[in-house]
């Protein structure tokens, strides 16, 4: 999965660069959210995240949790995300579980991008083209700490979709990915 560096006009990559990387005012704000859990960190832990704080976010977010012996698993994804799915919950379900596998492969990388740099992924365009489905929207990927704080093991998203597509894709309307560093998001 080939994507962009976001940076500013100065060439650094800095918040205003990635608030300008999305439309969707829900999807600021779950990024404004992630940036004070960090409390001055890389990045905040899952445990950081209270889902009391998003309720407003619930049915369209997920949690993706990381290790080298099990992969990526899907720890919770919303009504919104499961139904696309054609599923009512993702919870314990691998990319490859619900996806052919040429489609999970560009998925998991870029959720292994988000973890292994770390870096923040915004996009907008085909949101859900991967499940053969043609809606509008964005997402973001948003890396998460492990217990020690040094490194990511795990994701929160986001998906919106803004409007339904008909006919075939344009190449146009594929959604790019954009990844941030976290050491450059103040």
């Amino acid at each position: 999965m080939v994507g962009q560096e976001a940076t500013s006009e100065a060439g650094t990559p800095a918040v205003s660069t990635t608030t300008k990387l999305i439309d969707d005012e829900d999807l600021r704000r779950l990024f404004d959210y992630w940036r004070v859990q960090r409390r001055g960190r890389r990045m905040p832990s899952r445990g950081d995240i209270d889902p009391l704080d998003i309720g407003w976010a619930l049915s369209r977010i997920f949690l993706v949790d990381y290790t080298a012996a099990e992969g990526l698993v899907y720890r919770l994804a919303g009504a919104d995300i499961a139904s696309v799915f054609g599923r009512g919950n993702l919870k314990g379900l691998q990319p490859r579980d619900f996806l052919p596998p040429d489609r999970a492969d560009a998925i998991e990388a870029a959720f292994m991008r988000v973890i292994e740099e770390p870096a923040v992924m915004v996009m907008r365009g085909m949101v859900y083209l991967r499940a053969d489905r043609l809606p509008m929207g964005e997402r973001i990927f948003l890396p998460l700490a492990n217990r020690d704080r040094d490194a990511a093991n795990g994701v929160l998203g986001m998906t919106v979709v803004h409007s339904e597509t008909t006919g075939v894709p344009t190449v146009a309307a594929h959604a790019m990915p954009n990844f941030i560093p976290v050491d450059d998001i103040p």
